[in-house]
Protein backbone atom coordinates (compact mmCIF):
# COMPACT_ATOMS: atom_id res chain seq x y z
CA UNK A 1 0.00 0.00 0.00
CA UNK A 2 3.15 2.39 0.78
CA UNK A 3 4.55 1.83 -2.82
CA UNK A 4 0.66 2.84 -4.41
CA UNK A 5 1.13 5.75 -2.20
CA UNK A 6 4.20 6.96 -3.26
CA UNK A 7 3.51 6.69 -6.99
CA UNK A 8 -0.16 8.39 -6.33
CA UNK A 9 1.66 11.23 -4.64
CA UNK A 10 4.29 11.63 -7.24
CA UNK A 11 1.85 11.33 -9.59
CA UNK A 12 -0.15 13.74 -8.75
CA UNK A 13 2.89 16.61 -8.12
CA UNK A 14 3.69 16.24 -11.90
CA UNK A 15 0.45 16.56 -13.06
CA UNK A 16 -0.45 19.39 -10.97
CA UNK A 17 2.59 20.76 -12.32
CA UNK A 18 1.40 20.63 -15.96
CA UNK A 19 0.88 23.94 -17.73
CA UNK A 20 -1.55 22.32 -19.70
CA UNK A 21 -3.99 21.57 -16.95
CA UNK A 22 -3.68 25.21 -15.45
CA UNK A 23 -4.60 26.51 -19.09
CA UNK A 24 -7.50 24.54 -19.56
CA UNK A 25 -8.49 25.05 -15.42
CA UNK A 26 -8.14 29.11 -15.87
CA UNK A 27 -10.46 28.99 -19.19
CA UNK A 28 -13.07 27.02 -17.25
CA UNK A 29 -12.76 29.25 -14.50
CA UNK A 30 -13.86 32.32 -17.09
CA UNK A 31 -16.63 30.37 -18.26
CA UNK A 32 -18.27 29.38 -15.26
CA UNK A 33 -17.96 33.53 -14.34
CA UNK A 34 -19.80 34.47 -17.31
CA UNK A 35 -22.59 32.29 -16.58
CA UNK A 36 -23.27 34.68 -14.28
CA UNK A 37 -23.33 37.31 -16.76
CA UNK A 38 -25.83 34.63 -19.04
CA UNK A 39 -28.05 34.52 -16.11
CA UNK A 40 -28.27 38.37 -15.71
CA UNK A 41 -29.31 38.79 -19.32
CA UNK A 42 -31.71 35.95 -19.62
CA UNK A 43 -33.81 37.55 -16.94
CA UNK A 44 -32.38 35.97 -13.92
CA UNK A 45 -33.41 32.79 -14.91
CA UNK A 46 -31.37 30.09 -12.25
CA UNK A 47 -31.76 27.09 -15.07
CA UNK A 48 -29.65 28.65 -17.39
CA UNK A 49 -26.70 29.72 -14.52
CA UNK A 50 -27.32 26.10 -13.47
CA UNK A 51 -27.75 24.26 -16.73
CA UNK A 52 -24.47 26.28 -18.43
CA UNK A 53 -22.39 26.42 -14.84
CA UNK A 54 -22.91 22.58 -14.70
CA UNK A 55 -21.90 22.08 -18.49
CA UNK A 56 -18.70 23.92 -18.16
CA UNK A 57 -17.65 22.41 -15.13
CA UNK A 58 -18.31 18.78 -17.39
CA UNK A 59 -16.67 19.94 -20.24
CA UNK A 60 -13.23 21.30 -19.24
CA UNK A 61 -13.00 18.45 -16.76
CA UNK A 62 -13.60 16.10 -19.09
CA UNK A 63 -10.62 17.94 -21.51
CA UNK A 64 -8.37 17.68 -18.49
CA UNK A 65 -8.65 14.16 -18.24
CA UNK A 66 -8.11 12.92 -21.37
CA UNK A 67 -4.92 15.74 -21.94
CA UNK A 68 -3.46 14.32 -19.18
CA UNK A 69 -4.52 10.82 -19.05
CA UNK A 70 -3.70 9.90 -22.45
CA UNK A 71 0.15 9.08 -21.59
CA UNK A 72 -0.12 8.35 -18.31
CA UNK A 73 1.81 5.12 -18.38
CA UNK A 74 2.99 5.30 -22.48
CA UNK A 75 5.45 8.25 -21.17
CA UNK A 76 7.11 6.38 -18.84
CA UNK A 77 7.76 3.53 -21.54
CA UNK A 78 9.08 6.38 -23.83
CA UNK A 79 11.48 7.72 -21.52
CA UNK A 80 12.55 4.25 -20.02
CA UNK A 81 11.82 5.03 -16.34
CA UNK A 82 10.00 1.74 -16.24
CA UNK A 83 13.33 0.13 -15.86
CA UNK A 84 14.02 2.03 -13.22
CA UNK A 85 11.07 1.59 -11.25
CA UNK A 86 10.89 -1.83 -11.51
CA UNK A 87 14.04 -2.57 -10.69
CA UNK A 88 12.73 -1.63 -7.45
CA UNK A 89 9.83 -3.85 -5.53
CA UNK A 90 7.32 -1.89 -7.77
CA UNK A 91 4.64 -4.35 -8.88
CA UNK A 92 2.94 -3.95 -12.37
CA UNK A 93 -0.41 -3.61 -10.43
CA UNK A 94 1.46 -1.24 -7.65
CA UNK A 95 1.88 0.95 -10.60
CA UNK A 96 -1.29 1.09 -11.99
CA UNK A 97 -2.93 1.71 -9.12
CA UNK A 98 -0.77 4.55 -8.09
CA UNK A 99 -0.79 6.06 -11.89
CA UNK A 100 -4.64 5.97 -11.47
CA UNK A 101 -4.96 7.46 -8.08
CA UNK A 102 -2.51 9.92 -8.64
CA UNK A 103 -4.33 11.31 -11.65
CA UNK A 104 -7.76 10.50 -10.14
CA UNK A 105 -6.65 13.12 -7.15
CA UNK A 106 -5.91 15.46 -9.21
CA UNK A 107 -8.48 15.84 -11.88
CA UNK A 108 -10.94 15.31 -8.91
CA UNK A 109 -9.52 18.59 -7.08
CA UNK A 110 -9.78 20.65 -10.22
CA UNK A 111 -13.34 19.91 -10.62
CA UNK A 112 -13.28 21.04 -7.15
CA UNK A 113 -12.25 23.89 -7.63
CA UNK A 114 -14.38 24.60 -10.54
CA UNK A 115 -17.02 23.35 -8.78
CA UNK A 116 -16.63 25.92 -5.55
CA UNK A 117 -16.49 28.88 -8.24
CA UNK A 118 -19.50 27.77 -8.87
CA UNK A 119 -21.59 27.70 -5.90
CA UNK A 120 -20.35 30.49 -5.46
CA UNK A 121 -21.72 32.28 -8.33
CA UNK A 122 -24.66 30.46 -7.93
CA UNK A 123 -24.64 31.83 -4.09
CA UNK A 124 -24.44 35.54 -5.27
CA UNK A 125 -26.73 35.13 -7.65
CA UNK A 126 -29.54 33.42 -6.01
CA UNK A 127 -29.03 33.86 -2.35
CA UNK A 128 -28.86 30.32 -1.92
CA UNK A 129 -26.40 27.35 -1.35
CA UNK A 130 -27.25 24.75 -4.72
CA UNK A 131 -27.41 21.91 -2.91
CA UNK A 132 -28.71 19.31 -5.45
CA UNK A 133 -25.60 19.97 -7.83
CA UNK A 134 -23.47 18.36 -5.48
CA UNK A 135 -25.09 14.98 -6.70
CA UNK A 136 -24.36 16.48 -10.35
CA UNK A 137 -20.19 16.84 -9.21
CA UNK A 138 -20.51 13.30 -7.52
CA UNK A 139 -21.77 11.63 -10.52
CA UNK A 140 -19.28 13.95 -12.13
CA UNK A 141 -16.72 12.43 -10.28
CA UNK A 142 -17.64 8.77 -10.31
CA UNK A 143 -17.42 9.25 -14.28
CA UNK A 144 -13.99 10.55 -14.05
CA UNK A 145 -12.58 7.57 -12.12
CA UNK A 146 -14.33 5.54 -14.89
CA UNK A 147 -12.70 7.66 -17.60
CA UNK A 148 -8.79 8.00 -15.72
CA UNK A 149 -9.47 3.82 -15.78
CA UNK A 150 -9.99 3.69 -19.27
CA UNK A 151 -6.91 6.37 -20.38
CA UNK A 152 -4.14 4.19 -17.93
CA UNK A 153 -5.32 1.13 -19.84
CA UNK A 154 -5.23 2.25 -23.27
CA UNK A 155 -2.13 4.23 -22.22
CA UNK A 156 -0.54 0.62 -21.83
CA UNK A 157 -1.05 -0.90 -25.08
CA UNK A 158 -1.70 2.49 -27.74
CA UNK A 159 -0.26 6.19 -28.65
CA UNK A 160 -1.29 9.09 -26.78
CA UNK A 161 -2.88 10.16 -29.73
CA UNK A 162 -4.30 6.61 -30.17
CA UNK A 163 -5.85 6.61 -26.41
CA UNK A 164 -6.52 10.57 -27.13
CA UNK A 165 -9.26 9.17 -30.00
CA UNK A 166 -10.43 6.11 -28.20
CA UNK A 167 -11.21 8.14 -24.43
CA UNK A 168 -13.12 10.85 -27.12
CA UNK A 169 -15.21 8.37 -28.84
CA UNK A 170 -15.98 6.56 -25.75
CA UNK A 171 -17.44 9.40 -24.16
CA UNK A 172 -19.59 10.36 -27.21
CA UNK A 173 -20.57 6.63 -27.34
CA UNK A 174 -21.33 6.08 -23.32
CA UNK A 175 -23.65 9.11 -23.09
CA UNK A 176 -25.56 8.51 -26.88
CA UNK A 177 -25.15 4.38 -27.49
CA UNK A 178 -28.54 3.77 -26.26
CA UNK A 179 -30.17 5.50 -28.78
CA UNK A 180 -28.16 3.76 -31.04
CA UNK A 181 -29.24 0.24 -29.37
CA UNK A 182 -32.49 1.79 -30.08
CA UNK A 183 -32.45 2.37 -33.89
CA UNK A 184 -30.74 -0.95 -33.94
CA UNK A 185 -33.71 -2.86 -32.32
CA UNK A 186 -36.02 -1.66 -34.91
CA UNK A 187 -33.79 -2.02 -37.86
CA UNK A 188 -33.53 -5.54 -35.85
CA UNK A 189 -31.13 -8.64 -37.91
CA UNK A 190 -27.03 -9.32 -36.94
CA UNK A 191 -26.98 -5.27 -37.24
CA UNK A 192 -28.85 -5.56 -33.72
CA UNK A 193 -26.84 -8.09 -32.29
CA UNK A 194 -23.42 -6.22 -33.06
CA UNK A 195 -24.72 -2.24 -31.79
CA UNK A 196 -25.82 -4.48 -28.50
CA UNK A 197 -22.45 -6.18 -28.14
CA UNK A 198 -20.58 -2.83 -28.55
CA UNK A 199 -23.12 -1.27 -26.42
CA UNK A 200 -22.22 -4.07 -23.20
CA UNK A 201 -18.45 -2.98 -24.00
CA UNK A 202 -18.77 0.42 -23.61
CA UNK A 203 -19.07 2.05 -20.37
CA UNK A 204 -22.53 3.33 -20.12
CA UNK A 205 -21.42 7.26 -19.33
CA UNK A 206 -25.33 7.81 -19.31
CA UNK A 207 -25.89 6.55 -15.60
CA UNK A 208 -23.66 9.75 -14.60
CA UNK A 209 -25.09 12.36 -16.81
CA UNK A 210 -27.69 14.26 -14.09
CA UNK A 211 -26.98 17.40 -14.63
CA UNK A 212 -30.19 17.66 -16.00
CA UNK A 213 -32.36 16.43 -13.97
CA UNK A 214 -30.48 18.48 -11.08
CA UNK A 215 -31.03 21.56 -12.98
CA UNK A 216 -34.71 21.02 -13.11
CA UNK A 217 -35.64 19.51 -9.39
CA UNK A 218 -35.45 15.90 -10.02
CA UNK A 219 -34.27 13.61 -7.04
CA UNK A 220 -32.81 10.25 -6.73
CA UNK A 221 -33.51 7.14 -4.46
CA UNK A 222 -30.32 6.31 -2.60
CA UNK A 223 -30.33 3.12 -4.07
CA UNK A 224 -29.70 4.70 -7.23
CA UNK A 225 -27.23 6.90 -6.52
CA UNK A 226 -25.14 3.24 -4.73
CA UNK A 227 -26.14 1.33 -7.65
CA UNK A 228 -24.08 4.15 -9.62
CA UNK A 229 -21.30 3.91 -7.40
CA UNK A 230 -20.84 0.44 -7.66
CA UNK A 231 -21.02 0.41 -10.94
CA UNK A 232 -18.36 3.11 -11.24
CA UNK A 233 -16.06 1.16 -9.08
CA UNK A 234 -16.88 -2.30 -10.89
CA UNK A 235 -16.23 -0.71 -14.53
CA UNK A 236 -12.88 0.80 -13.43
CA UNK A 237 -11.91 -2.26 -11.46
CA UNK A 238 -12.35 -4.03 -14.66
CA UNK A 239 -10.31 -1.56 -16.81
CA UNK A 240 -6.98 -1.49 -14.28
CA UNK A 241 -6.96 -5.21 -14.15
CA UNK A 242 -6.64 -5.44 -18.12
CA UNK A 243 -4.33 -2.76 -17.80
CA UNK A 244 -1.86 -4.67 -14.95
CA UNK A 245 -2.99 -7.84 -17.68
CA UNK A 246 -1.18 -6.46 -20.77
CA UNK A 247 1.52 -4.55 -18.86
CA UNK A 248 2.52 -7.58 -17.41
CA UNK A 249 3.21 -8.74 -21.22
CA UNK A 250 5.38 -6.06 -21.87
CA UNK A 251 8.84 -6.65 -22.56
CA UNK A 252 10.33 -3.99 -20.56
Amino acid sequence: MRVILVIAKNTFRETIRDRILYGILGFSLVYVAITYLLAKISLGDPVVLKSFGLAGIYFFGSIITIFLGASIIYKEIERRTLYFIFSKPVSRLQLVLGKFFGLFAAVTMTILIMAFVYFEVMFYSSGSFDTPALLAILFQILETGVLVALLVFFSTITTPLTATIIAVMALFGGHSFSSVLRTAHEIGGPLYGFVQSIYYLLPNLEKFDVRSAVVHGVSFSATSILITIAYAVCYATVLLSCANFFLKRKEL
